[in-house]
């Protein structure tokens, strides 16, 4: 299981930690740790119900071990793995072997002319960076905006794709895996957002080719947990993170 590894993976980096501080806002949340260290994830606010029940107390997370939080990945409810991901990615360090010159997600793999791309999870910058480079891009969304695939398709239309993208938020709602099956013909799949966990070693062998997520500076620790509680989206704070982008592995074709 996908989480249970990223778990393992970081917790030789967790031992020992506390969280100093936790954010939740409209649309990102961040957890920082007491060596000032911190993450940001997405706070899926549309797939966790807007009851109060929904949101935790954040002032009773603090002090506890940060292992604690990241244990919140194996949990059935949404926010407790978002939270989760978010003590992750404070401490996630990139191998430099495998960081990509580019990290922008819609450079970080070659497109060419006659591709087809399926583009999972609505992200506007990215899309529209795409769609004049390709013959065709189709966008699955949970949303109903126009031009936009419902997910029913995606058994039918993923596997017709040259190279996909899909949001990070998917692993957090367990769709991830499942997509994976469809990417059949792709011999690219783009995990990518702030969502996204750095640790390529957990991916071996799921048909994930590359990871492109943002790390956050400690300098910028004060500036991102304001702008989050205020009900900032990454657009609004995407400047203060550093993107990276990392190779997993040759996607293997049968």
């Amino acid at each position: 299981m996908l989480l249970a590894r990223l778990c393992e993976e970081a917790a030789p980096r967790l031992a020992g930690r506390r969280v100093r501080e936790v954010r939740i806002g409209a649309k990102m949340l961040a957890v920082a740790l007491d060596n000032g260290r911190f993450g940001v994830a997405s706070a899926l606010r549309g797939e966790r119900g807007e009851s109060p029940a929904a949101v935790p107390d954040v002032g009773a997370l603090v002090g506890r071990p940060a292992t604690e939080l990241a244990a919140g990945l194996l949990s059935g409810e949404i926010l407790d793995r978002a939270l989760g991901m978010a003590v992750l990615s404070a401490v996630a360090e990139p191998d430099p072997a495998l960081v990509l010159e580019d990290a922008d997600g819609a450079a970080v793999v070659a497109t060419r002319p006659t591709d087809t791309v399926g583009l999972v999870g609505f992200m506007r910058t990215l899309a529209a960076r795409l769609e004049p480079q390709v013959a065709r891009l189709m966008v699955f969304d949970r949303s109903e905006r126009e031009n936009v695939y419902p997910e029913e398709w995606q058994p039918e239309l993923l596997p017709q794709c040259d190279l996909v993208f899909i949001t990070a938020t998917a692993i957090l709602n367990g769709t991830l895996e499942r997509l994976l099956t469809y990417c059949t013909g792709a011999r690219e799949v783009v995990v990518v957002g702030p969502t996204t966990p750095l640790y390529p070693a957990a991916f071996a062998g799921t048909g994930v080719t590359v990871l492109a997520g943002a790390a956050w500076p400690p300098e910028h620790r004060e500036a991102v947990m304001a702008a989050i509680a205020r009900g900032a989206s990454f657009h609004d704070i995407s400047s203060l993170a550093r993107r990276w982008a990392l190779r997993v592995g040759t996607r293997p074709h049968g």
